[in-house]
């Protein structure tokens, strides 16, 4: 499917969205993700020009929007670059990184940094939907800055009792800072979750980000089965 480039928006100091329109009704589940292409790249590329990203809203809006952390790659500098209008190809959607259907089985996301995309989708969609579902977000980054979508999970958190958005910061301690300091770990679970045993896990971040949360979760004596898991390996 062929998307067109409309708009492109700050998520966090280092990282960018970018609203796409799709030539048709696009169908998809939030939390999946599709194989984005940039037929045309200005420069050659060693990993070719094709790049996996989450759909970062909830489906049935009409525009979808990809978040990426902007780096030294040249496909993220053709991407950082690009002028509305330009084409993209989709192929997809694929995965199944998708919220469980059992409304009263809490959900607990581990989430490292620009791993949120596919939470966002899957948290704007709970709440525009009613699902029922009481939800978790833990988000860990090293700087208030560099947290992609604050604003926007603070601001779900504050009209829907049904969402705790709990942000921490790993590299500073802010004055203002209402939210957790230091990596995720046990204590910190325990200071927001009734029940650690309770919920579904959903873990998405950086691969190291990903095994140390399985770590945690295996010495809680979280069964496997009530973990699932999604790796962000940037490029």
């Amino acid at each position: 499917m062929r998307l067109t480039l409309s708009e492109r928006i700050p998520v966090a100091d280092d990282a960018t969205g970018f609203w796409l329109e799709p030539e048709e009704p696009l169908d998809y589940v939030a939390g999946q993700f599709g194989d984005f292409t940039l037929p045309d790249m200005p420069e050659p590329d060693g990993k070719g020009d094709t790049r996996a990203f989450s759909f970062a809203c909830a489906p049935g809006g009409g525009r979808v929007l990809i978040a990426t952390r902007i780096r030294g790659s040249a496909f993220k500098r053709a991407l950082a670059t690009a002028p509305a209008g330009t084409a993209i190809e989709l192929m997809g959607p694929m995965g199944d990184f998708t919220l469980h259907r059992d409304a009263k089985r809490p959900a607990a996301f581990l989430v490292g940094g620009i791993g949120i995309t596919p939470v966002r989708g899957i948290v704007e969609h709970a709440v525009q939907s009613g699902s029922g579902h009481r939800i978790f977000v833990f988000h860990s980054n090293r700087t208030a800055a560099s947290t992609p979508f604050l604003e926007d999970f603070r601001a779900w958190g504050g009209d829907h009792a049904s969402l705790d958005y709990v942000p921490t910061l790993t590299d500073e301690a802010p004055a203002a800072w209402d939210g957790e300091l230091g990596p995720i770990d046990r204590a910190m679970l325990e200071r927001h979750l009734d029940d650690l045993h309770a919920p579904v896990y959903y873990v998405v971040g950086p691969p190291a980000m990903v095994a140390a949360m399985k770590t945690l979760l295996d010495g809680i004596g979280i069964d496997e089965l009530q973990v699932r898991s999604e790796d962000f390996a940037g490029y």
